[in-house]
């Protein structure tokens, strides 16, 4: 893995990846791991940041709860080992890319953009999906771990909508956002959102619901607050 410790240490800090590591990258990728990457994952530009990002955004999303334990690891490793069909010498380079990203917990952002760049956009919520596998692997999501992958779809450019149907697939619950709130998807107009906002306004006033009772009246004004701070 020298080339992470040397010349490729850049890029784990947020720094550009250069020609050399790129070359050591696909040095790695034997001929016939190549070819089963681009019989399952067609379009990619490159292969080698693909995997590795991919390998990275998994282990930054385990290091929330502290170090990567060994149930987690092998979390990391199923989607290498089920899905592109590496053998157990393969995996080997996964778990470099582990412990080399855990002592150096680069920066979120710049490993995304290298993500994108590697796939043109085109495996943007299977990243999400991946991070919510390995995420859900520990435990339930505490809020620090999903603002992690909130931050992280906004990162993969993705909409609520795209965002919810990954978390559909791991039968979670929908994100409550604004948009959600309001009953519009994410491209609404800003008409369409002042009218709906104007809309719930009208039908939960508090003044509207006094006359039902005090439970009523708290439950209006706790979803009037809501509201207001949408």
């Amino acid at each position: 893995m020298s080339w992470i410790v040397g010349a490729g240490m850049g890029f784990f800090r947020g720094g550009p990846m250069g020609a050399v590591i790129g070359g050591a990258l696909q040095h790695v990728l034997t001929k016939k791991l190549q070819s089963k990457i681009r019989k399952s994952l067609p379009g990619l530009n490159d292969q080698g940041i693909f995997v590795t990002c991919i390998a990275v955004v998994m282990t930054k999303i385990s290091m929330i709860r502290g170090s990567v334990k060994p149930h987690a690891r092998s979390a990391i490793k199923f989607f290498f080992q089920k899905n592109l069909n590496y053998s157990a010498g393969e995996l080997s380079f996964i778990d470099n890319v582990i412990d080399e990203t855990q002592k150096v917990n680069p920066d979120l952002d710049p490993i995304v953009r290298q993500y994108c760049k590697a796939c043109n956009d085109h495996y943007t919520s299977l990243l999400l999906a991946l991070a919510y596998h390995v995420a859900l692997e520990e435990g339930e999501l505490i809020e620090i771990i999903q603002n992690e992958l909130n931050q992280l779809s906004k990162l993969l450019g993705l909409s609520y909508e795209q965002h919810d149907l990954i978390r559909d697939k791991y039968c979670l619950v929908a994100l409550k956002t604004p948009y959600t709130l309001f009953g519009v998807t994410s491209n609404a107009s800003n008409e369409e959102i002042k009218k709906a906002y104007r809309q719930m306004v009208m039908a939960y006033h508090p003044d509207k619901m006094a006359h039902l009772g005090e439970e009523q009246a708290q439950e209006a004004h706790l979803k009037f607050l809501e509201i207001m701070e949408a």
